[in-house]
């Protein structure tokens, strides 16, 4: 089915029962005290109390957010955000997109919704060309009835060319229409069976739209992507998203990005081996000996980085020493010593 009527259905479908309904939520979250964001749970307890539904409650999340946050044009003009948790954004009460999004999935926690943070970039003019150079926006996804969908609470009250053109807010728009301005990092968040490549997107919009229109059957299981994605543990899911990021867009930035994933990774899975028995805790910190050898490869670390790196290898230096060839194999006890050597060599080589 063409897009464009795909459009016009669901504008028929969005009866005036389901307007007055948002409306309804829209005003009980317009009538929250100030005085609740001092206290999340209440907070959030208030704006779900009429919500009958989970669109109804991301729906009220939404709104609040919009109203009680201003954007920080000053911080975002020096390329620095100010807020450093979500307690810093609810008490000064302006931010970044970061900070928009941030605070919205922190509020959809709360409430029970799966909710997630998604960086990309965005198009300020639909028909403008766009030159990519960085990643330079945030907003969400949510999962509401079995269902991933998309928003953008800091543009929630933008009077822009693309509501205008498409009547439609930032909530929970179709995702066809919503990649015309937003293009994720990570492709399987456009949540298309078709993305649109970087290439596209440099587009004017109603070339993409009309691009879009064309494409025929389902060539990309994004929920299957994203389902494997959400199995990982935390830090597996940054290296996975860094990772497609950057297969996705191979920039310089994206590059360092995925490294820097990568060393968390690799924090990670260090601060897992502390009471692990030798012979695990060998095989941990080769694996984040790896991942930093990796990582270092494809950017510049960091003192702390350096200093962490330099730990992990005397931590493995001294374990090797500490392992036991199992007895009548003295070839193998002294490759355990020779390992031990080379990570000790490997060490301090990075300390000169």
């Amino acid at each position: 089915m063409p897009i464009r009527l795909l459009y016009a259905i669901g504008f028929i479908c969005f009866t005036p029962a389901l307007r007055a309904q948002f409306s309804a939520i829209d005003r009980h979250a317009a009538k929250a005290p100030d005085s609740l964001a001092r206290d999340m749970p209440a907070l959030v307890a208030y704006l779900t109390a009429p919500a009958k539904t989970e669109t109804e409650k991301a729906r009220s999340l939404y709104t609040w957010v919009s109203r009680y946050l201003s954007y920080d044009h000053a911080a975002s003009n020096r390329g620095k955000r100010l807020n450093q948790s979500v307690s810093d954004i609810l008490r000064r009460r302006r931010g970044t997109c970061f900070d928009y999004a941030q605070l919205y999935a922190a509020l959809c926690r709360s409430a029970g919704l799966n909710c997630r943070m998604i960086s990309g970039y965005a198009r300020p003019k639909l028909e403008a060309p766009v030159r990519l150079q960085e990643s330079d926006h945030a907003w969400n996804a949510v999962r509401l009835d079995g269902e991933w969908r998309l928003l953008d609470a800091t543009w929630s009250n933008a009077k822009d060319e693309w509501s205008s053109t498409y009547g439609r807010d930032y909530f929970l728009p179709p995702p066809e229409l919503f990649v015309l301005n937003h293009l994720p990092a990570n492709p399987v968040w456009q949540l298309l069976d078709h993305p649109v490549d970087t290439s596209w997107f440099k587009w004017p919009a109603s070339a993409v739209l009309a691009r879009l229109d064309k494409q025929k059957g389902a060539v990309f299981a994004f929920r299957d992507s994203i389902s494997a994605l959400l199995t990982l543990p935390p830090s597996e899911q940054a290296v996975g998203e860094a990772e497609a990021a950057y297969r996705f867009y191979p920039t310089q930035e994206n590059r360092c990005e995925w490294a820097h994933a990568l060393i968390d990774r690799a924090v990670a899975l260090d601060e897992s081996s502390e009471a692990a028995p030798l012979e695990m805790l060998i095989e941990i910190k080769e694996q984040a000996i790896a991942l930093f050898t990796k990582a270092a490869a494809m950017t510049t670390l960091y003192d702390w980085q350096k200093e962490f790196y330099i730990g992990l290898l005397l931590d493995q230096a001294v374990a090797y020493n500490q392992r036991e060839a199992p007895a009548g194999q003295p070839r193998l006890e002294r490759s355990y010593l020779e390992t031990s050597r080379d990570l000790l060599l490997h060490a301090r080589a990075m300390l000169e």
